[in-house]
């Protein structure tokens, strides 16, 4: 355990990630609990942190968790200094008003000062406060928090092995509300701990709409609400008079995942723009920004259920390359789904029609051709288009060549009629520069293509098992 080890005067690397414990804290009770615990802890030692923190929320301490990408606010996900390395981040379930307690702080003599890379990322209206302010904080203030937004949905979740039913609410607000903007300054810390690669968005933009899931208790007999999970979306313009909706950044904070939140927050997202204009009139379909291989596996599952849900397909061609455009616009215009997912649902909807089929058979044969096609021309190219761009270069590069050697002829007869000579100088030809040839023969490189292209069609199967297995469609 970390933080209980006596200090060290031997300079010592840390894994940012696993010395950090993110704490969502309900009520007073809970950090009296963590106190009276750790109180008693403090004279034992050799405890395992993985037992800690399970031990802690048994005693009835705050929810802890660890965050998956510090390297966004440490580099390498790294922190360096000397023992005891403690960094707990503390925040209102709700409210997410946040209390840092680490002993690296901006007097600290450590390498890495963690404080202070923490108060570049936490909001600048709200940053952490004391200790003392953030106890008095949560038992007095943090039972007012009222959820952000605009209540658009409901739904409970059952506990499988405890029977125990758990409310959840989602709302909806503008990043122009500025209790909306000031909330989310407070929760995007989030997405530098989660989803890698992130930055901040631009919140002086008025085009950002903003989901959320809030968890809602009864204690005291009172209503208590802490985050659960949320999505930014951003509105752009669709010619003549319609909004394209992108969802940019979607997340369900950790302690929350694997229960089935995510298609009840994508769905509300879905239903809220059936009936609901975006920034410049209408919603013409729903996009995504850079999708991580798992929101892909919940879009297709959401999807594929909401156009069977509708019996969309009930009419569709049964065939890849068949014109099924209009049935992907029916689907567009009543779900918001883009053609290129529409062609995509279909592809996996086509599979399921296909489990338990030979692969001799001529029509299972045209389908994995079709989709192998797909994929070369997705992540390789067409191969006549890449011998072009290849032409065009060479040809470049020959003409700038001569262009040059021009050049250097001119300057060579200006020399000679400044010297009254009438020399010629031959200049001496440069090799054309052309893009370098590979080592493999074609043929080689062709079959490389080929077996990257077998490796993510076998990727694509499992993922598309998923979806069907899901759905209850792989049972053939």
């Amino acid at each position: 355990m970390t933080n209980r080890i006596k200090s060290s005067n031997t300079l010592l690397t840390f894994d940012a990630n696993e010395v950090t414990n993110i704490k969502l804290v309900w009520d007073i009770e809970e950090l009296k609990n963590k106190d009276n615990k750790e109180h008693i802890k403090d004279e034992i030692e050799g405890e395992n942190e993985e037992e800690e923190e399970e031990e802690e929320e048994e005693y009835g301490g705050p929810i802890s968790f660890h965050p998956s990408f510090s390297h966004q606010i440490f580099n390498e996900d790294k922190v360096q200094g000397y023992e005891p390395c403690k960094i707990d981040i503390y925040m209102g379930a709700g409210s997410l008003t946040p209390y840092i307690d680490t002993n690296y702080t901006l007097q600290s003599k450590n390498l890495t000062n963690v404080e202070g890379e923490f108060l570049k990322v936490f909001s600048k209206q709200d940053p952490p406060i004391s200790k003392q302010s953030f106890y008095k904080y949560i038992e007095e203030k943090e039972k007012l928090f009222k959820p952000i937004g605009k209540k658009i949905h409901e739904y409970s979740i059952t506990d499988k092995d405890s029977g125990k039913e758990t409310e959840y609410e989602i709302y909806f607000g503008r990043i122009t509300d500025q209790a909306v903007f000031r909330y989310h300054e407070k929760l995007q810390i989030f997405v530098l701990w989660y989803i890698d690669g992130s930055s901040y968005i631009w919140t002086d933009d008025p085009n950002w709409d903003i989901f959320f899931i809030f968890e809602k208790r009864i204690i005291d007999g009172e209503k208590r609400y802490g985050i659960t999970g949320y999505s930014t979306i951003y509105n752009f313009y669709h010619h003549p008079e319609q909004t394209r909706a992108r969802i940019s950044q979607y997340l369900i904070l950790p302690p929350y995942q694997r229960m089935g939140h995510g298609k009840y927050l994508f769905n509300s997202i879905y239903q809220y723009y059936k009936t609901n204009d975006g920034f410049y009139g209408p919603i013409y379909d729903i996009t995504i920004e850079d999708p991580a291989d798992e929101f892909n596996l919940l879009r297709n599952y959401v999807d594929l259920k909401n156009i069977m849900d509708e019996k969309l397909f009930d009419n569709v061609i049964l065939d890849l390359n068949a014109n099924n455009k209009p049935v992907f616009e029916e689907i567009r215009k009543k779900l918001l789904i883009p053609y290129k997912q529409s062609k995509l649902c279909l592809e996996i909807y086509l599979y399921s029609k296909f489990l338990g089929t030979p692969n001799s058979d001529t029509k299972y044969k045209e389908y994995r051709i079709s989709i192998k096609k797909r994929l070369y021309k997705q992540n390789i190219g067409d191969s006549e288009q890449i011998e072009k761009i290849k032409q065009q270069v060479a040809e470049e590069n020959e003409e700038n060549l001569r262009l040059e050697q021009e050049e250097l002829q001119e300057l060579q007869d200006i020399k000679n009629k400044k010297n009254g000579t009438n020399i010629k100088v031959a200049i001496k030809s440069k090799e054309l520069i052309t893009p370098e040839e590979p080592e493999k023969s074609k043929e080689e490189i062709e079959k490389d293509r080929l077996e990257e292209i077998l490796e993510l069609y076998k990727e694509l199967e499992e993922n598309y098992h998923k979806t069907l297995s899901s759905l209850n469609l792989n049972s053939k």
